[in-house]
């Protein structure tokens, strides 16, 4: 645990306080995420799944959108008084000079004998987009940029899909299940087509809905 206070501790501070007849977290997951289109859509799914503030913690990224930042971030964030009992990093590949160093961070820190972090990577490749196609259509044809995967969003399935949009976003939420098991799919596949495209997003997904249900 990534030096956590006891649970009844952090349920005392103020930051998770919580008002009469309302649940305390059952658990405490950090996600800290590459843009906005990410963050807005994973606190879309938070509130889905009913989820509160105190159990899913989705800070700004006051370091950088770049992959090693989005890690840096949460490291950062992990090593605050209270901690936390698991922790995402999202991001693209896309192209970022630091994608793969990112990576190597994350399994650095979630493997070191002393203190290990319960940090893991939900990465996309090429973009974010894929996730969000997968909403709509069970393909592995691969991407040379995230240009193309937006058009393929774009035509036929949301021609007015921008991202960071809210309300695109919202849209989303009743196709969650369709996304998650074409995800699974993509993932099956992903060695045999040399991981593009590919995202591991759904197991953020996953891992908010089996906390929901605790």
């Amino acid at each position: 645990m990534a030096r956590r206070a006891p649970i009844s501790t952090l349920r005392n501070t103020a930051s998770l306080r919580r008002a009469p007849g309302k649940k305390p977290p059952r658990s405490i997951t950090l996600i800290v995420c590459e843009g906005e289109t990410e963050q807005l859509y994973l606190d879309a799914v938070r509130q889905k799944f009913e989820l509160t503030t105190a159990e899913v913690v989705l800070p700004a990224n006051n370091i950088g959108p770049a992959p090693i930042s989005v890690v840096d971030c949460a490291i950062n964030k992990a090593n605050e008084k209270g901690g936390y009992d698991h922790i995402f990093c999202v991001f693209d590949r896309d192209g970022h000079e630091s994608y793969a160093r990112a990576r190597q961070k994350i399994k650095a820190h979630a493997t070191r004998k002393r203190a290990p972090l319960p940090i893991k990577e939900a990465i996309s490749i090429p973009c974010f987009e894929v996730w969000v196609l997968l909403h709509f259509a069970q393909t592995d044809a691969p991407f040379a940029d995230c240009d193309q995967v937006v058009q393929r969003i774009r035509s036929p399935h949301l021609p007015g899909y921008t991202k960071a949009d809210a309300a695109v976003v919202k849209s989303l939420m009743p196709k969650l299940d369709a996304a998650v098991a074409n995800a699974t799919w993509v993932e099956g596949n992903a060695k045999d087509n040399e991981f593009n495209p590919y995202t591991s997003v759904h197991h953020v997904v996953e891992h908010l809905k089996s906390v929901a249900h605790t």
